[in-house]
C-alpha cells in the first residue's frame, strides 16, 4: 500500500489537525513532496511537531522520512498509463454530484428561500467563486431577495432571513460570525451550510447541509478546483429547479 493508499483509508481515525493536515495535503501534494519541512510549516500554517505527528501515525519514523515515500508514490502515479485525465475526473466528478443531491432537499431550500426575508450567501477564498455566482443566479429570481456580503462580522440578521455558507474544509473565515451567533450579540437566522467535508468542525453550528462529494486530479495546480467544481455544480442543479419552483 503506497503512501496516498494509507493515507486515504485512515481519514476515519485522524484528529482534527490530521485531518486538516491530509486535507492540505491532497490538495497541494507538490508543495509537501518538494519543499522544506519549514516551507510548509509555514505555508500550512502547522507546526512541525503536528507534521511528525501526522507522519508518524502512518507509520513513519517523522515527516521527512513519510516525505520521500510520498513524493516516490506521487510520481509513480503520474507515470501510470492507466490513470485518468483531469478533464475524465472533473466530468465524472460533475456527474457525481448531480446523482447525489438530493432533489427533494434542493427543492425544500429553494422554497425556503421563497418564504424569507432576505437570503445571504457567504464564500471566501475558492468558496467566494460559487456564493458570488449563486447571488448572481438568485437576481433573476424576482420573488427571492439575496445578497452577498462583502464581510460576514457586524452583517446584522433577523430569524425570518436564510444564510447559505460555501466551505470545503475548515471555515476559520466564519468564525467570528458564528461566535456573534452564540453568545447572542447577532440574531441566529436559518443556516445552510454547502461543504464537501462530511466532517466539518463547523457543522453543528447549521440547521442543514448539503455535502458534495469532491475529487482529488494528479497535478497540484488543478487539484484545488476540485471542490470549486462541485458547488458550481450544486448551483447549476438548483438553478434548473429555479423555474419549476415558482
Amino acid at each position: 500500500m503506497n503512501t496516498i493508499e494509507l493515507m486515504d483509508g485512515s481519514v476515519s481515525s485522524f484528529s482534527k489537525t490530521d485531518r486538516a493536515i491530509y486535507e492540505s495535503l491532497r490538495k497541494f501534494p507538490d508543495m509537501f513532496a518538494t519543499r522544506s519541512v519549514t516551507d510548509i510549516s509555514n505555508s500550512g500554517g502547522f507546526s512541525k511537531p503536528a507534521l511528525t505527528r501526522f507522519a508518524q501515525r502512518l507509520g513513519f519514523g517523522g515527516f521527512v522520512e513519510f516525505q520521500y515515500q510520498f513524493a516516490q508514490d506521487l510520481e509513480e502515479r503520474r507515470q501510470r498509463s492507466d490513470m485518468p485525465t483531469n478533464a475524465e475526473i472533473y466530468g465524472g466528478l460533475l456527474k457525481l454530484v448531480e446523482e447525489r443531491v438530493d432533489k427533494a432537499q434542493l427543492q425544500a431550500l429553494i422554497e425556503r428561500m421563497r418564504a424569507s426575508r432576505h437570503v445571504y450567501i457567504m464564500g471566501y477564498n475558492l468558496s467566494r467563486i460559487p456564493a458570488e455566482e449563486l447571488n448572481i443566479a438568485l437576481q433573476f429570481d424576482p420573488s427571492i431577495s439575496a445578497s452577498y456580503p462583502q464581510v460576514d462580522v457586524g452583517q446584522r440578521f433577523t430569524k425570518d432571513d436564510l444564510l447559505i455558507i460555501y466551505t470545503a474544509v475548515g471555515g476559520d473565515s466564519h468564525k467570528g460570525l458564528l461566535h456573534e451567533f452564540k453568545v447572542g450579540r447577532n440574531v441566529k437566522p436559518y443556516m445552510v451550510l454547502v461543504t464537501t467535508n462530511s466532517k466539518h468542525p463547523l457543522r453543528r453550528n447549521f440547521d442543514e447541509t448539503f455535502v458534495l462529494p469532491t475529487a482529488t486530479v494528479g497535478t497540484s495546480d488543478r487539484t484545488v478546483l476540485a471542490d470549486t467544481f462541485s458547488f458550481l455544480m450544486f448551483n447549476d442543479l438548483l438553478a434548473q429547479l429555479l423555474p419549476a419552483a415558482v
